[in-house]
């Protein structure tokens, strides 16, 4: 039976696996991915009779993990922002978003685990965040959101938006910046304002899944305050720690941002 509506699989690592959220809209067109997880996931896709885009919000290996495995079963193109598509086909490119990724994440890059080989050249097409497309049923349109990172797009689905890294996590009722070394602070707010000014009805995290657009509003509050965030979320266990050693790399990029203010 063909897939329809949408659809949110963890896709996080096999000790955590609702740490990331990978989001798929089904419409009577054309079907589409949002982020692709990572590589350490046991996520199943195994409903999907066909997949034509995955949309990756960035490319930090939190997202991108499950690549090389999607496209060996589905038809799809990956699609990237303009001017990055070379760090996902190339050896010295894919050479340089682990390297990048372990220098951040510490023993946190282990757990997700990396992208382990490059893509093929015309599996990727780069855009420009802006591009729109109908689903079938469905319309969508990429936004371009710089601040968690420079190749960073949102995906907007109808009244649904998908904001990968750049609104904020949310996990046992606590908002957690997304502001991993190296984010541009001033960036990062003015895509956040952006998107909070797009009224969406429901808004999909990549770290914490379907949330209320009121908790958009709250991370806003959160990255004005003059006090610096403390964040405390106890959900023990293994995925306790690897969420405690996560907001850890988060807020000391945010520290880190603040500086340059």
């Amino acid at each position: 039976m063909p897939c329809r509506g949408l659809h949110s699989i963890p896709a996080g690592p096999v000790e955590f696996p609702e740490i990331a959220t990978v989001y798929v809209m089904c419409g009577e067109k054309l079907t589409v991915m949002i982020d692709a997880g990572v590589s350490n996931s046991i996520a199943d896709f195994s409903f999907l009779d066909k997949l034509d885009y995955i949309v990756l919000t960035h490319l930090h290996i939190d997202h991108i993990g499950l690549l090389p495995e999607l496209l060996q079963v589905y038809k799809a193109k990956v699609l990237v922002k303009s001017g990055f598509k070379k760090y996902l086909t190339s050896e010295d490119g894919l050479k340089k978003l682990n390297e990048s990724a372990e220098k951040v994440l510490g023993d946190l890059y282990y757990v997700y685990g990396g992208l382990e080989k490059k893509l093929d050249q015309d599996k990727v097409i780069e855009v420009e965040g802006n591009e729109e497309f109908d689903l079938g049923g469905y319309r969508m349109r990429l936004i371009y959101t710089p601040g968690h990172a420079r190749h960073h797009m949102s995906v907007l689905v109808d009244d649904f938006l998908f904001t990968g890294d750049s609104a904020g996590a949310y996990f046992n009722g606590v908002v957690i910046p997304t502001t991993p070394p190296v984010i541009d602070y001033k960036m990062y707010m003015e895509s956040l304002k952006r998107q909070i000014e797009l009224k969406p009805k429901v808004v999909g995290f990549a770290h914490g899944g379907l949330v209320s657009p009121k908790i958009m509003e709250e991370h806003l509050k959160q990255m004005l305050s003059k006090e610096e965030i403390q964040i405390n979320v106890d959900i023990g266990g293994v995925a306790g720690e690897i969420l405690r050693k996560q907001i850890e790399v988060n807020l000391r990029g945010l520290r880190e941002s603040k500086k340059s203010i």
